[in-house]
């Protein structure tokens, strides 16, 4: 195809092929920091809640098992909506204010989290928290599949997500030492968040728009000075840049982006992702916000328990750390179910902790599923690229929203197995596990029926 770039679909697919060809980051590491402090307070947040079940909170605010499940769905209803409304409206007005406006949300939830003095202020604060969470995971990745060549794409989402690795790996240290200090203790926990989200919010208006989202609203021209910019960047670094390959045209959208999405191509598409999440969350919301309560309440000590979890969720930096290397290197799809053999794996080790009280085995177990959560973030990557630029985000909100009611039915599942049971905590703990482990299995099975994404221009994958 020729360089002819008199329509918005093939400035757009020009664009795409210089960003493309371009052989190194085309962009400051700043830039992936920014990007991955909110996947730090993404992630340190949601195991904020579930250390702060095993505090005095419960008591100060009165929460029955109900409201603890109420206060638990909320963050994950919140991250249904905001994911889908916040994402729908960057495809709209932009990725930069999208981005802006998770982090306000966040800042906002967490500070009224903190200062909650009984159950419907908590559940209020829960859900905008989880508003902005929700469409942080979205925006940023789409915002990175947009700004980055096609043969890194899941290295430097992997690198931006590594601060999201050191909230997983801190979360429990920082609240072996903070809760027991007073009893106001948990409330500190949720300031964290909220004071970093704050100071991300202008950090984030440093960072320019997306070119290609640009190029779609009809202004090639500010699209052209980002790209020109990156290639002053790669410049300075390598001196000579290849030549401009091929590129594929990318059609413009006429429709409503969720319209776009229920189409025959990407409909599909939906369907698998979404279930794929659905399952995995179920595991991972059911390990991230029960797994304390579960070992405290069959006998662990709160120190104990959050201690060897705290040891175990080291594996967080190393699987970020690990997937960096081989990221673009095999196809995503069967990276992704590669990483969810640990996880299974650990669920099944804590069943058997449960059973012999067994640090050693609750601390392996910490280890493979931190290791596990880090090592699948090309399922994030993946979700982000196999939508079209014009309805990208929505796709992502729309498969990782519908996934969260996985997480969102998990404190309601728990609870009917404690309710409706009169077998022991140990007992009802580890069929809980083996429960997760099952569905993950599932999930695995559900990914193989995708698309291949890994090293492709995204005009190719998602036309």
């Amino acid at each position: 195809m020729s360089g002819n770039v008199n329509d918005s679909g093939e400035r757009l697919a020009n664009i795409q092929a210089r960003l493309d060809r371009l052989p190194i980051r085309p962009y400051p590491r700043f830039w992936l920091v920014i990007l991955g402090i909110g996947y730090f307070f993404a992630f340190y947040d949601i195991l904020a809640l579930s250390y702060a079940f095993v505090s005095p909170m419960v008591s100060q605010l009165k929460l029955t098992e109900i409201l603890l499940s109420d206060s638990a769905s909320a963050t994950l209803f919140g991250y249904i909506v905001g994911t889908y409304v916040v994402s729908t409206i960057s495809d709209y007005v932009g990725r930069r204010l999208g981005l802006v406006t998770n982090a306000l949300l966040v800042a906002v939830g967490t500070l009224i989290s903190a200062l909650s003095f009984n159950a419907p202020e908590l559940i209020a604060g829960r859900f905008i928290a989880g508003m902005g969470i929700g469409a942080e995971i979205s925006i940023i990745n789409t915002y990175m599949s947009e700004i980055t060549p096609s043969h890194m794409r899941g290295k430097m989402t992997q690198w931006a997500y590594f601060s999201g690795a050191l909230g997983f790996a801190l979360a429990p240290f920082i609240a072996l030492v903070i809760i027991p200090i007073n009893a106001d203790g948990w409330r500190y926990l949720f300031a964290i968040p909220a004071v970093i989200a704050v100071a991300i919010v202008f950090l984030r208006f440093s960072m320019p728009e997306s070119p290609r989202w640009l190029v779609l609203k009809g202004k090639p021209d500010e699209a052209e000075k980002i790209i020109n910019d990156m290639e002053s960047f790669v410049k300075e670094k390598i001196s000579t840049l290849p030549e401009i390959p091929a590129y594929e045209r990318e059609i413009p959208g006429e429709h409503f982006p969720t319209r776009e999405i229920f189409t025959k191509k990407y409909g599909p598409r939906l369907a698998i992702v979404a279930s794929f999440w659905f399952l995995d969350y179920f595991l991972a919301y059911g390990i991230l916000g029960f797994a304390p309560l579960i070992f405290v309440t069959s006998g662990f000590l709160f120190t104990t328990a959050v201690w060897y979890i705290g040891l175990g969720s080291t594996g967080y930096i190393v699987g970020a750390v690990s997937m960096t290397f081989i990221a673009d290197k095999w196809e995503r799809k069967y990276l992704i179910i590669s990483a969810l053999i640990p996880a299974i794996i650990a669920v099944f080790l804590f069943a058997l902790a449960l059973y012999d009280h067994s640090a050693v085995l609750l601390t392996i177990g910490a280890f493979l599923g931190s290791f596990a959560t880090a090592f699948a973030v090309p399922a994030y990557t993946y979700t982000a690229e196999i939508y079209p630029t014009r309805a990208r985000a929505t796709g992502f909100a729309l498969s990782d929203g519908i996934g969260h009611l996985g997480g969102a039915i998990v404190p309601f599942a728990f609870t009917a197995m404690v309710v409706l049971t009169t077998a022991s905590i140990v007992k009802t703990g580890a069929n809980f596990f083996i429960l997760l482990g099952i569905l993950e299995i599932i999930a695995a099975f559900v990914l193989l029926a995708g698309p291949r994404a890994s090293r492709k221009p995204l005009e190719t994958v998602s036309p």
